[in-house]
């Protein structure tokens, strides 16, 4: 049963629970990097991470929804324009659908978006609050959706649909930014950035946008020679010296 008190409105950055559930993911990560061979072979465990996942992430952003209605606190903030809500849902379409092509769409976006929220918590409700575990675990399973997707699905990505993805990306953020102008939201964003951030931009003046997109494409570029280019420069070296 899910907690609500508003009592643990307390999280703060960097707690102790904060960084278990860091290191939680980095374990899972590093546990399906390590066993992937093994994972490739039962079809079965397949159905039911994939299924699994995606059921739990739906789940949860329901009871979130609902929650924040039952609250009294519907605004424009619940629609699902925000980087991370959409990855969510796009993860979950893939990992009922095994979408190679929306894989390669919404990779760099879930990677991106995840890694800097489970980072960066925007949020404010602690350990064993609903908000706490709707947050960390949403972001945690559409990124480690995405490993899966790699080194147990062997989905791949070229440059060129790196490239697409940051193209798509963008298409949808210059729309978000005028909405976000005249409807007073912050949609990815390109309004406002979380103040934990915001410093990092300031020195851009009325730019930072740019700079917060070119900071994106950077990550996005990571990313791709982390899960991608140095795999095949390992594999080709290994080959190399058993030639």
């Amino acid at each position: 049963m899910f907690i609500f008190d508003e009592k643990l409105r307390t999280f703060e950055m960097f707690s102790l629970s904060h960084l278990l559930v860091v290191l939680f993911v980095i374990s899972i990560i590093v546990l399906i990097i390590t066993f992937r061979e093994k994972l490739k072979k039962h079809s079965l465990f397949d159905i039911f991470f994939r299924y699994g996942i995606a059921i739990t992430m739906l789940f949860m952003e329901f009871v979130f929804i609902l929650w924040t209605l039952v609250r009294g606190e519907a605004s424009l903030d619940l629609l699902p324009f925000g980087l991370c809500v959409i990855s969510m849902y796009l993860t979950s379409i893939t990992l009922l659908t095994n979408n190679e092509k929306l894989f390669r769409v919404v990779f760099p976006w879930a990677v991106t978006g995840a890694v800097l929220s489970l980072i960066v918590a925007n949020m404010n409700y602690e350990f064993p609050h609903f908000r706490f575990f709707h947050y960390f675990f949403n972001h945690a399973f559409f990124l480690i959706a995405q490993v899966y997707f790699v080194f147990v699905k062997g989905f791949k990505m070229k440059y060129k649909h790196l490239l697409i993805s940051a193209g798509i990306l963008i298409g949808i953020a210059f729309i978000l930014y005028y909405i976000n102008k005249a409807l007073g939201t912050n949609y990815m964003f390109l309004a406002q950035l979380p103040t934990e951030v915001e410093g990092m931009f300031s020195w851009l003046g009325n730019l930072w946008v740019w700079g917060f997109g070119v900071a994106i494409f950077i990550l996005f570029n990571f990313w791709y020679l982390l899960f991608f280019k140095l795999p095949e420069a390992k594999l080709f070296e290994a080959k190399r010296a058993y030639e």
